[in-house]
């Protein structure tokens, strides 16, 4: 395949797929911001309403700094209640050691996202699976999706697939699990406090929450929790800047636009194995085919044999052995720049000692081809003998 249709194909891979999104009408919002805020599918806001619904005498304050600055500014009494939610959780070494010292100290903290920064988890002892590039792939379709707690809880969407695999059993215990029964909730008991982790974030979104019973996902998660805690905050700090690293409020990256469609990421994989493709059978380096280039042939030469052929055919003896003797006289001048219009003693020494043949074989030449040029008619047998000499003649000049 040529470069050029390779690109022709991707080009009406994402032109057909791009088609196919248009023609299905705007979608909603799919953004995943969990702002408590925003009632998009993928908003916290039904979170953090149940949240204000489980502890109606508390005033939920909402944080928009790092957990670091937020705790050396900010007076938090004994047993308070600490809740982040988003899709990527990155915090700073300064963070995660201040939310460590945080629970120690007898506080609760819960933390969902897809990816928890490992920079926390190494502190408590856990790992995370890297499951960033699966994702990729099987967002390219929705299925059903199961997360199980003390009940089974389902959607259709983005299947979950996120889960710890390592989780220390000292510190912590598993409590709940995704679809392929893998840990996805955990608590860390360090300290006088609690920690707990959770790495499916969509179960908080408002698409889950309000899916027939979804809602009681959170309320039995709220059951863990303390029933008096001091202070309750809700995190928006985390959540805004892994969303700003996806593209931010104003706009979209290349890729989020691009795995938003089922059809659009179905195009860009199949461009991709196209690539693959393509690297694999044409990028060895090629040696192009070298033509094979016909010698030149003598034409003069082709020239004279057609025309002895004829004359050969008409049985002409003597016009053969005529224009045998004027190329042999023609080679002697150019070759040997001699004078061919003498013939005497003196002309076949010369000759002798510039062609290295014996004086006798050229004086017997040129006496057979002096006895040719005054003959009238030539017989095979003296037409034979001028061709012999002449040949010899060949053969053993310098």
């Amino acid at each position: 395949m040529s470069i050029s249709k390779f690109y022709i194909i991707g080009l009406l891979l994402i032109v057909a797929a791009t088609q196919s999104c248009y023609n299905k009408g705007n979608l909603p919002d799919l953004r995943e911001t969990y702002q408590y805020k925003d009632t998009k599918p993928f908003g916290g806001y039904v979170a953090h309403s149940m949240l204000t619904t489980a502890y109606p005498d508390k005033m939920i304050n909402v944080n928009k700094k790092s957990f670091n600055d937020f705790r050396s500014e900010t007076y938090v009494d004994s047993s308070s209640f600490y809740m982040t939610i988003s899709k990527k959780f990155y915090c700073s070494e300064a963070d995660a050691e201040s939310l460590v010292d945080f629970v120690t100290e007898g506080h609760t903290v819960f933390i969902s996202a897809s990816y928890i920064d490992s920079t926390l988890l190494d502190k408590v002892y856990c790992s995370q699976a890297d499951t960033e590039w699966s994702s990729m792939l099987l967002e390219s379709r929705y299925a059903d999706g199961k997360l199980f707690l003390e009940d089974t809880f389902n959607y259709y969407y983005y299947p979950f697939i996120n889960h710890f695999t390592k989780v220390d059993t000292v510190l912590g215990r598993v409590i709940g699990k995704s679809q392929a029964g893998q840990p996805n909730l955990i608590v860390l008991f360090i300290g006088k406090g609690r920690m707990y982790l959770h790495c499916d974030p969509r179960a908080f979104s408002n698409y889950f929450l309000l899916k027939e019973n979804n809602y009681r996902y959170m309320k039995q998660i709220m059951e863990f929790m303390k029933e008096r805690p001091g202070n309750i905050f809700w995190d928006d700090h985390y959540n805004r800047f892994s969303f700003r690293e996806n593209g931010g409020r104003g706009g979209k990256s290349a890729l989020d636009i691009l795995f938003q469609y089922p059809e659009l990421t179905i195009a860009f994989w199949i461009l991709l194995l196209l690539l693959l493709f393509y690297i694999l059978f044409n990028g060895k380096r090629k040696q192009r085919i070298i033509p094979i280039i016909k010698p030149i042939e003598n034409s003069s030469i082709a020239f004279t044999q057609a025309i002895a052929g004829l004359y050969m055919a008409e049985k002409n003896n003597k016009t053969i052995a005529d224009k045998m003797i004027t190329y042999f006289n023609e080679h002697i001048r150019n070759r040997y720049f001699l004078n061919i219009h003498g013939s005497g003693k003196d002309f076949v020494q010369a000759l002798s000692k510039k062609s290295g043949v014996s004086f006798e074989s050229l004086q017997a030449l040129y006496n057979t081809m002096e006895q040719v040029q005054l003959s009238e008619e030539v017989s095979d047998f003296e037409l034979l003998t001028l061709n012999e000499q002449i040949q010899n003649f060949y053969k053993n000049r310098n």
